[in-house]
């Protein structure tokens, strides 16, 4: 497996922490350069531009140590309790906008699965500010001032920085979408497979045989494989060996019933079969194939003869699958106490 959920979530926290110290970083930058342009050095000046250097620190530590939530915290904090009310006191009503913005997006940032929504309300929110900024200027600046220009400059800069942070911030989000799918499939088919022999699990043998009652045809046999006498393989030749001889007689199985269905664990040394058709001649040569398998097998590793036994069972589109189940299990009992090695379509064969 790449990655787990864990670790993918702890990314993309990252990522958007990523986002948001930038953003934080430029606003503040931006806008100590713009209160220098146009008020010049006060009190509020240089407030803004501590303010910008606690964040550097602050963002450039959780970037260095990857431990994102406390300096977070103080960044929201920072901006959105201490910066935003000052402004608001000293530069009037307009920045109560991005107080009560900021305490939102705060508090969607540090709820789980609303960070993504937060991250997206500051960096959203700060793009139509700075374009009515933009156009209109002296409404928001409140002085006339001669050097316009370079103001119109700064926050022209500003705008297309968070535009960059919006790019960022949905390129790793999509990452991050993509990289989660590919893991919920894998999960998903672990979740369906056998950890030993890698075949389908009884859980999705079970799925897989309702599935296949409600074709329109609804007509399909499965044959319940045992391996005779595998607790003796087991005791003498140890479970190693044991384990192997299963893993073998599952990718015969596999190999043997390409296109034609699919094999699964049923349990223990047990496997079923499942046939996409009733041709009895078909059925017949695929075990015998596995047959075949596992007899090589046993001569080349133990010079042993591995034989098993199956009992075969059609199912006519109506019926259940306990009732399935047990006719097959019929079957494979009749075979185990009538010689073992043997196939069994019906208990006079």
């Amino acid at each position: 497996m790449k990655q787990s959920i864990k670790e993918i979530d702890k990314e993309l926290k990252i990522r958007l922490f990523y986002v948001l110290a930038l953003t934080a970083i430029i606003a503040n930058t931006l806008g100590f350069v713009s209160n220098v342009i146009i008020y010049g050095f006060t009190n509020i000046t240089i407030f803004i531009l501590v303010c910008a250097i606690i964040m550097y620190i602050v963002g450039g530590l959780g970037i260095y140590l990857k431990k994102i939530q406390l300096p977070a915290n103080i960044i929201l904090f920072l901006g959105n309790f201490i910066e935003f009310p000052v402004l608001f006191f000293a530069y009037g009503s307009y920045y109560i906008l991005y107080m009560l913005l900021g305490i939102i997006s705060t508090a969607l940032f540090l709820e789980k699965k609303w960070r993504f929504i937060g991250s997206m309300i500051v960096i959203l929110y700060d793009s139509i500010a700075i374009c009515v900024k933009i156009m209109f200027p002296y409404y928001f600046i409140g002085v006339e001032v001669a050097n316009l220009p370079a103001i119109l400059v700064t926050y022209f800069i500003s705008m297309m920085s968070i535009v960059i942070m919006i790019v960022i911030l949905m390129k790793y989000y999509a990452l991050q979408q993509t990289e989660l799918l590919e893991l919920t499939e894998e999960l998903q088919k672990m979740a369906n497979l056998d950890p030993l022999t890698h075949l389908y699990n009884r859980r999705y043998l079970v799925d897989y045989l309702q599935r296949q009652m409600h074709r329109d045809n609804g007509e399909f046999a499965i044959a319940l494989l045992d391996i005779d006498d595998f607790k003796m393989i087991n005791d003498q030749y140890g479970h190693v060996y044991g384990d192997k001889t299963l893993q073998v007689f599952a990718d015969s199985m596999k190999k043997n019933m390409e296109g034609k269905g699919i094999a699964s664990r049923f349990g223990g040394e047990e496997f079923m079969l499942v046939f996409d058709c009733l041709d009895k001649v078909v059925i017949e040569q695929s075990i015998h194939e596995i047959v075949k398998d596992l007899r090589i097998y046993g001569k080349e590793t133990k010079d042993i003869e591995i034989t098993f036994s199956a009992g075969v069972e059609f199912f006519y589109k109506k019926g259940e699958i306990v009732k399935l189940f047990n006719g097959a299990d019929h079957k494979l009992y009749y075979a185990k106490h009538h010689g073992k090695n043997k196939i069994v379509f019906d208990e006079t064969s």
